[in-house]
């Protein structure tokens, strides 16, 4: 055990605080972009595998405070404990999620109404690979972040950079449709629209897109430039 041991290095120091925290290792190497096999070695002060760029990225990925591996009085599990953040491992916001992945890899449909007040259906070929990029037919890029219970994909706009964002539940994904929403400006405008709307791993029809969808004023809102006008008076120049 760990306890009333002293930590002479920084390897020890980093293998307590990867069992206190109980961070896993592949969600580790993922986050170092290592192997697992790197990975425990760098916890091993015989191998002099352990570089301070290694340091900075646990830092950066899990909050956890530099100090510890700057400082040499602080070389106990009980003065490491005072130092680390009260935090669990279910306080992460981003997790790695290699199952829900695969089965997202490949060609998706994303179906909903368009910003206008057309008839059409806003129809976009979107693909998923295997490092979690996501381009859409438009060519503009983005990437997915898994969360606990729902995941989220960025995209950006390539002509207007504007950025589009599109949750969804992460249970919903084993079936070949699902719910997302989604938050972004309308092409033409710029303005701010939300929108409710579905994958599917089908090309459909265009009633039958309607027909799930349902009426629009239900499953679309956009932004009401009234309310700007109102909240640019409250603006203290």
């Amino acid at each position: 055990m760990f306890d009333e041991k002293i930590l002479y290095y920084n390897e020890e120091k980093l293998e307590y605080v990867i069992n206190k925290l109980k961070l896993k290792s592949k969600d580790i190497s993922a986050h170092l972009g290592i192997s697992p096999s790197m990975l425990s070695q760098i916890q091993n002060h015989s191998a002099s595998k352990l570089k301070p760029y290694h340091l900075y990225a646990m830092a950066q990925a899990y909050a956890i405070p530099m100090e510890i591996f700057q400082n040499d009085d602080i070389n106990t599990p009980e003065l490491i404990d005072m130092i680390l953040p009260e935090r669990e491992k279910e306080k992460h916001l981003i997790y790695s999620n290699e199952l829900l992945l695969s089965r997202l890899l490949g060609l998706w449909y994303l179906y909903s109404y368009p910003s206008n007040s057309s008839e059409k259906i806003y129809a976009t070929e979107h693909t998923i690979y295997i490092d979690g990029t996501v381009i859409d037919e438009h060519e503009n890029r983005g990437k997915i972040y898994f969360g606990k219970n729902q995941s989220l994909i960025l995209k950006e706009s390539k002509n207007s950079k504007n950025l589009t964002s599109i949750t969804f539940d992460n249970n919903r994904v084993t079936y070949e449709c699902f719910a997302f929403s989604r938050v972004s400006k309308s092409n033409h405008l710029n303005r701010e629209l939300f929108n409710f709307g579905f994958f599917s791993r089908d090309k459909l029809e265009k009633d039958e897109v309607k027909h799930i969808l349902g009426k629009r004023e239900s499953v679309q809102l956009q932004m009401d430039y009234k309310m700007l006008e109102r909240l640019s008076l409250k603006i203290k120049l």
